[in-house]
């Protein structure tokens, strides 16, 4: 299985990843959600797989702060990579910046699913209409 490349999760986020032989992970995010303009450096570790047939555990960071500021926030994804389908699926904790009285509100958990293919716009609409929480910041 081959983690380097394009993958692209329902609501139509772009992330682009490379892998090194030692467990490393590095690339870009470009978001189509939220409230975070531009493209993100995300990094993250990979390990496995352990056995034939069996996918790889890999996870990542974005910090939402680029050359369009800060959001005060970051998302880290967990999950396998499995092979057929080529899929990444994934649980993410979104985490913002907040008082210590919101300390306990400031941190959202959903799912994500990574394929090679962009989706369709009805099927982002979908996905945006389904109510869903999503691992991109949101306006204030």
């Amino acid at each position: 299985m081959i983690i380097d490349g394009d993958w692209y999760n329902e609501f139509g986020s772009r992330m682009h990843l490379r892998s090194d032989p030692v467990g490393g992970i590095s690339g870009t995010y470009l978001t189509a959600v939220g409230h975070a303009p531009g493209t993100y450096v995300l990094t993250g570790r990979h390990g496995g797989p352990t056995e034939p047939g069996h996918g790889i555990a890999l996870g990542w960071t974005v910090a939402w702060r680029n050359e369009h500021g800060d959001v005060g926030s970051l998302t880290s994804w967990s999950g396998l990579l499995l092979p057929d389908p080529e899929w990444l699926l994934t649980t993410w904790l979104l985490t913002r910046s907040s008082s210590p009285a919101q300390a306990w509100e400031s941190t959202v958990i959903g799912q994500d699913v990574f394929t090679r293919q962009e989706p369709a716009r009805d099927a982002v609409e979908r996905a945006l209409a389904s109510g869903r929480p999503v691992s991109h910041p949101k306006p204030s």
